[in-house]
Parts: C-alpha cells; structure tokens; sequence
C-alpha cells in the first residue's frame, strides 16, 4: 500500500497552539469563533501609556532636540524624526545651525496622549548669535510636538509653532515674518479630544489647513529690477511676497510707499535706510516716480498721550523703480539723510514702533 504524507499545519490563537495530522479534525468551535480571536488579540495589545510616561518622553526628547540644534549636529538632528526630512526643512533647519542660535524651554506640558503617540506644547525664546533681517531667529512663542513610540523608541512625528513673535539684535519687535495661530490652534483642539483623534493624524490635518489658508491669499503683483535681483536671492524675495499679500490690493488712484524693513545700523551715523514697497493704485502704468517722502513714528508728547510726530521729511525721485504696471509694486531703498531728519536721537523716536510713510507723489503716465 502506498502511503500518502498529509501536512500537518500549526495554528496559533492567543497561546494555544493546535496540531493537526490526517486522522484528527480541527472544529469550527476551535478555530472559526471571531470574538474569541479579538478577544484574545486584544489581551496581546500593550496598554495606553500614562501622564507621567508620557511627560518623561517630552522632557527627554525636546531639549535634546535643541541641543543638538545648537550644537550643529544634523545627524544626530534629524535621527530623532521618524521621518526623512524634505528639503525646505532641511535648508532651514541648516540656516538655523549657522546662525548659532541659543533657545531657551520655558516650560513644556503634556495635553493629550492616545495610544503610543503624546501631544504636548512648549514655550521658548531663541537668541542667534549672527542676525539676519530676512532669516531672523530671535524670536519667542509657543510650540506643539507630537511624539511617537516606534519599536520601542520615541520619535518626532511633527514640530511646528502655534506663535513666533521676532525680534531684532537690540530685542525690539520686528514683525515682517510673526505667526500666530493661536486662534485656529484652540478650536482645532478641541476637535483632537472632542473626536479622540491620534495627535499624529491630526497635526498633519493642522498644518495643511493653515497652508492651505495661507495659500489662499492671491500673491500681489510685485516687479524686481535688475539691481533688486541683485541685492536680493530668489528665497530671501519669499517672505516679502508674503508681507506684501498681507496689505491686500493697492489703494485706488494714489501712490503709496510702505516700509518692510529698517536697517538699523545706519541710525546712530544720522540716518534712516529702510527698503520699501513703491505702489501704483491707478490703473494705468506708471514711471518717473518723484515726491516728497515724510516719515512719522508714535511718540509721548508732554500730557503723555501717544500722538503721530513727523520725524523726517524728503524729497526724493524714484525713477530708478522703472515703471510700474496698473496695481503692481516695486522695490527701493530710501534714504534719509541726517538734513533730512526733523528730530534728534532719532533711533529713541524709532523704538515706539513701526515708522509710518506719507507721501506726496507725481509720476508720468505711460
């Protein structure tokens, strides 16, 4: 008689372990029963983590996460994430490197964990040793990380900040390139507990929201000169574009001049030196810019009551612009000289806040 092998197969089930061979039959009441199966599946399943393991992960991982910031060390950097890094965030996080800055954790809190995944926020305050007006990081504000436990490891699955306020080298406000978002921060939180989301699903629903709302202001008109492809790269060009979004459309029927940056260097020599966005409100082209330009800044009179004071008045031909198509703006640089300012100690004038343009200008219809 020819003998036939029958295979024989293992089944596992939580921890019991069935053999079966030609002569023995294996039951419906012992392998087919779906909630015995997620029963025991569930009992394999590792617990929650708790606050305190939760708060031992932040407390571990977020300060080390600024050290090696500061100390420059992108390997050691970018291991901690769970996720390869794209290259935007790769070039800032370097940008933050070289400058060499110093952050400072006020305090960090554990809100909401779920599963193996923590959400928690942070304050801090950054200080760079080489400051830069375009790639500022001196700054203050409040941040969120999500973390998640891989293999037994926590990793960074998302850092971003809900506020930055900058701030300059003589730790002035300089607001060219603050974020808040406090406000759609709080609601959207409340969905995250409300709706017992995973922090990593939800944060990457955040943060394509806020894109998605920054993306949706229409980009303004903005011309560049030759000399201004010059004194500006393409990137450092990106966050004037968004500065000059956010004043909306060119007033109607008028030229308007509106400062976006402020050298400060210049103002102990008796100067005022600050780029400028030149725009056309008709709707026509314009050229041969020229006028008088006056600045003025919030001061303190004499009854202490906060009033406008013109600081310094000039006339000046903005012909170099070029012309400016109906609705568009260009870029100058203004410059006033120490004939030209209307008060002493001009920089205790300019520490009150934002200077103020006003102008009176002709121009040549094209």
């Amino acid at each position: 008689m020819k003998r036939r092998l029958v295979p024989c197969a293992l089944l596992i089930i939580g921890s019991v372990l069935v053999a079966c061979s030609g002569n023995e039959e294996v039951t419906k009441g012992k392998l087919g029963n779906p909630a015995a199966a997620s029963s025991e599946v569930e009992e394999k399943k590792p617990p929650e983590i708790d606050k305190a393991t939760a708060t031992a992960a932040v407390e571990e991982i977020l300060p080390l996460y600024f050290k090696l910031l500061e100390k420059g060390d992108s390997a050691g950097y970018w291991e901690l994430f769970e996720k390869p890094a794209d290259e935007e965030s790769t070039e800032t996080v370097q940008k933050m490197m070289d400058s060499k800055i110093t952050t400072i954790i006020n305090e960090s809190e554990v809100i909401y964990q779920k599963d193996n995944e923590v959400l928690a926020t942070f304050d801090l305050k950054q200080v760079a040793e080489e400051y830069h007006p375009i790639h500022n990081f001196n700054r203050l504000g409040t941040g969120f990380i999500v973390l998640e436990k891989v293999e037994e490891v926590w990793k960074i699955n998302q850092l971003d900040y809900i506020t930055l306020y900058h701030y300059n080298h003589d730790d002035e406000p300089e607001t060219i390139m603050d974020v808040d978002h406090l406000f759609f921060w709080s609601k959207e939180l409340a969905k995250l507990k409300r709706e017992k989301l995973l922090p990593s699903e939800w944060s990457a629903s955040l943060l394509a929201e806020i894109k998605l709302m920054e993306d949706s202001i229409p980009d303004q008109p903005l011309q560049y000169t030759e000399a201004i492809l010059e004194h500006f790269s393409s990137e450092e060009l990106v966050p004037l574009q968004k500065v000059l979004n956010q004043l909306g459309d060119a007033p109607k029927d008028i030229v308007t001049i509106n400062n976006f940056l402020l050298y400060e260097e210049h103002l102990e020599s008796g100067y005022i030196v600050f780029n400028a966005f030149i725009r056309n409100g008709f709707e026509y082209p314009i050229s041969n810019i020229q006028g008088t330009v006056s600045i003025f800044s919030p001061a303190v009179n004499e009854n202490d009551e906060t009033v406008d004071l013109q600081i310094a008045s000039q006339v000046m031909d903005l012909t170099e612009v070029g012309v400016i198509e109906p609705g568009s703006t260009g870029l100058a640089t203004l410059y006033f000289g120490p004939d030209s300012l209307l008060v002493e100690h001009i920089e205790d004038f300019i520490e009150y806040g934002e200077l103020e343009i006003r102008a009176e200008m002709t121009h040549t219809h094209e």
